[in-house]
């Protein structure tokens, strides 16, 4: 046995080894409504404005959040960084309480100056949790977190097993495609809560999210460096990318594969495939959240990272109810890291994920690459919630990538990295 599993095994035994801990457990058992919160823009406006300014603005939103959800019967479990986790009874009164949440961050956004703009992004999800007095554990926190990751900023998404509990309750609701969450064999239906008819629905959704796109109309537009569209190509049922192969070919870009890959309309959703058998690197940008899964490859500015984490350690500390910091010091090394494939000089082989966030950036961060021209001052972050750790976008001027693994879903305004070309879709 590895270090590694005899570690888990110490974390596993405390939460399994005791019947009357499980008895309990079960007696704490029942249906529970769950939802996360995340603030959008507030790394931008701390780097603009300074600490003291950026702690009372999240203030300011969390105060405005939690009056609400009191308002509606639900109660804050707890803040994480600049997002929050609450629980309700009701499933009713929590889409009630998202929708007024986004009502009353817009309000606060209007008395910002340009540039200051905040924004909320909510996940809702309705299953059987164990509910303690004051926190909520199990795997519909788990997936509530992987649903609110999917959504973009002043978006409210819910599960299919709530959208069956509101569906008759008045709400314009709106079906956003299926979705391959972290730790699930089959893809789950998701819906957005439509609270403001006017905003745009056609936004990104990085790795993590496909709307339903009409059939024709569809177009892949080349971007040059200085972000100018230098071709487009309509897009059908399908089309193939590769360097010589395909409907699109790319003879002088040796960093692309002979035959690269797919982009395809299924049920009205639109993917890209992998046809390398893993030889090619396809990245797609990601925007708001991605739920990371052991072995991905993220890629900021120049530099190449694998997600590696220790399996079923944060499930043994969720079932624990244990912190990451305790989770980490029971096995004594990190439960996850980043681990830079392209190390150059200067370069930490490793980066321990062991604390709530980590920061990656040229200059500001947790981690800095001051050498990397590519990356932007502060570049993305990763978010430790429940079992999973999300990496998010900062508002970057390159954009942070996430490598596919066989296929993925598209939205419009989705974009691929494929060899040494940009590829949008719109």
């Amino acid at each position: 046995m590895t270090e590694r599993e005899s570690g888990i095994g110490k974390l596993l035994d405390l939460a399994r080894g005791d019947r009357k801990y499980l008895e309990t457990l079960d007696k704490l058992r029942r249906n529970i409504v769950v939802m996360f919160t995340d603030i959008q823009g507030s790394t931008a406006y701390f780097d603009k404005h300074g600490d003291a300014a950026g702690l009372l603005m999240v203030h300011q939103c969390n105060d405005t959040l939690n009056k609400i959800v009191d308002s509606h019967g639900g109660r804050v479990i707890k803040t994480i960084g600049d997002g929050m986790l609450a629980t309700f009874d009701d499933c009713g009164q929590s889409v009630e309480a998202g929708i007024e949440m986004q009502h009353g961050l817009r309000e606060l956004d209007m008395v910002q100056a340009e540039g200051d703009h905040i924004a909320i992004r909510i996940g809702i999800h309705y299953d059987t949790g164990i509910v303690r007095s004051r926190d909520v554990f199990g795997d519909v926190v788990n997936v509530a977190s992987r649903i609110e990751s999917v959504a973009q900023a002043r978006q409210i998404v819910i599960s299919e097993s709530l959208y069956d509990r509101v569906v008759d309750l008045g709400f314009q609701l709106a079906k956003l495609g299926r979705f391959l969450l972290k730790g699930k064999k089959t893809e789950r239906t998701l819906y957005e809560v439509v609270w403001d008819p006017t905003r745009q629905q056609d936004t990104d959704h990085g790795g993590g999210a496909a709307d339903k796109h009409p059939s024709s109309g569809l177009r892949l537009q080349l971007i040059d460096k200085a972000g100018v569209m230098k071709a487009e190509y309509p897009v059908s049922n399908s089309l193939t990318i590769g360097r010589t192969e395909g409907d699109i070919t790319f003879p002088e870009d040796q960093a692309m594969a002979p035959s690269g890959a797919r982009i395809f309309l299924d049920e009205d959703q639109l993917f890209v495939q992998d046809l390398s058998g893993g030889a090619e690197n396809i990245f797609i940008r990601i925007a708001g959240g991605y739920t990371l899964q052991d072995q991905d490859i993220v890629l900021m500015g120049r530099h190449v990272f694998r997600f590696r984490e220790i399996a079923g350690a944060m499930s043994a500390a969720n079932e624990l109810g244990v912190s990451l910091e305790e989770a980490s010091r029971t096995l004594e090394q990190p439960v996850a890291e980043l681990q830079p494939l392209n190390v150059g000089s200067g370069t930490q082989p490793h980066c321990p994920l062991s604390l709530d966030e980590v920061g990656f950036g040229r200059m500001k961060g947790t981690y800095t690459f001051p050498e990397d021209k590519l990356m932007s001052r502060a570049h993305a972050r990763i978010l430790q919630r429940a079992e999973d750790f999300i990496v998010e976008d900062l508002g970057s001027r390159n954009g942070t990538f996430v490598k596919v693994r066989g296929t993925a879903p598209l939205n419009v305004n989705g974009m691929i990295l494929l060899g040494s070309q940009l590829l949008r879709v719109a």
